[in-house]
């Protein structure tokens, strides 16, 4: 490779042989971090972040002179563009730090609303400055995000040590340069699809607590909500966890109180006797009944018809969660009778439930 021909020279030649310049330009920078560390470990022991990232800078200057990279090309943009320091371009460098050490931190946000228009290729430059001495790795940016967290939004985690099969887009089955031109909102809905399909997979009882959608700024106690409100809450409650009339039905308490605090920022202490207190259900259609009901089933008549107008005439919010936690749920769905399927499944397998027949009641629109 021609050294005193620029990048953008060689880019427009070659789009492989200017990628890999800017590898070994990352690589040779890696190696300069760590041998000026080493013959000095206090040199960057107490560096803050902002101080990290003009040193950066300066080395970049100074290592490019072996690159097809010119001084002129390096520029420091921090708090304006994302990634922080610019190599043309077309080329980036995001650095992060952490002062304790190890090779993991929290980095930056999955929407990159600031992300430079051009750029296409960004590496990490990653100082753990805790380490003695400070040490120093450069990554491509999409082989070090191990995870995504939240602080103020949803935020990457950033292992070095991570291999390339366990970063997170691996695992979302897609890649880097596809999912970061996604609009932001498909971004979250991935994200959140990824997060519920994995928990489901693993049997666990958890949700992502961000879900792209607004709610209350507080937190508030379910029973204190009006009752207008819980009404409808109790509906939806009905259409989205059918498991809430299997035998043992402690994970759909744990699901409904989940998505209660999730969806609408209500806390429920008590929920076992949202759905089964209130005694056996004696009567049908005005006439005894030989055998009394559990009382849930009372419960569920008694919402079957607001159950049915919005499965029939459903609501934005409705669709998404019946995404988020039906199985197997496509849009050509007939909602109404898929739940009267699902309902019909779940008392079938409960053994003080099978003799209701319940389909027939809710279809005839039996009262108790």
């Amino acid at each position: 490779m021609n050294r005193e021909e620029g990048i953008i020279a060689i880019r427009n030649r070659d789009i492989n042989e200017a990628n890999r310049a800017f590898e070994d330009f990352m690589h040779k920078t890696e190696v300069c971090f760590n041998e000026r560390s080493r013959k000095n470990p206090n040199l960057y022991k107490n560096c803050s972040a902002t101080e990290l990232e003009k040193v950066t800078e300066q080395i970049l200057k100074e290592v490019c002179s072996s690159t097809p990279f010119r001084p002129t090309d390096i520029k420091l943009v921090s708090g304006h563009t994302f990634p922080d320091i610019m190599t043309t371009e077309m080329y980036g460098v995001e650095v992060k730090s952490t002062n304790k050490n190890k090779w993991t931190s929290i980095g930056s946000s999955i929407v990159e609303s600031t992300r430079s228009e051009f750029v296409e290729r960004i590496y990490m430059l990653f100082g753990s400055l805790g380490s003695n001495p400070p040490a120093f790795r450069c990554k491509p940016y999409q082989e070090c995000l191990s995870n995504i967290a939240v602080t103020h939004s949803p935020r990457y985690l950033i292992d070095m040590d991570l291999s390339y099969k366990d970063n997170i887009f691996s695992k979302m089955h897609t890649d880097y340069d596809s999912f970061r031109i996604l609009e932001e909102n498909d971004k979250i809905s991935k994200v959140r699809d990824y997060y519920i399909k994995k928990a489901r997979e693993e049997r666990k009882t958890e949700m992502p607590w961000w879900m792209g959608e607004s709610t209350s700024v507080n937190l508030s106690i379910y029973n204190d909500a009006s009752l207008k409100l819980k009404k409808d809450l109790g509906v939806r409650s009905y259409i989205l966890f059918p498991s809430l009339f299997a035998a043992d039905s402690s994970n759909a308490y744990k699901c409904v109180a989940l998505w209660l605090c999730n969806r609408y920022s209500l806390l429920c202490y008590n929920m076992r006797d949202l759905f089964s207190a209130g005694g056996k259900m004696k009567t049908l259609n005005g006439k005894p009944l030989n055998k009394p009901f559990p009382g849930s089933v009372r419960k569920l008549l008694d919402r079957h018809e607001q159950i049915e107008i919005l499965l029939k005439n459903p609501d934005v919010e409705i669709l998404q969660d019946i995404h988020d936690f039906w199985d197997n749920c496509s849009g050509g769905l007939d909602l109404y009778n898929t739940w009267l399927n699902m309902i019909e499944s779940v008392f079938a397998k409960n053994p003080e439930m099978k003799d209701v027949n319940i389909r027939w009641l809710l279809e005839h629109h039996a009262r108790p």
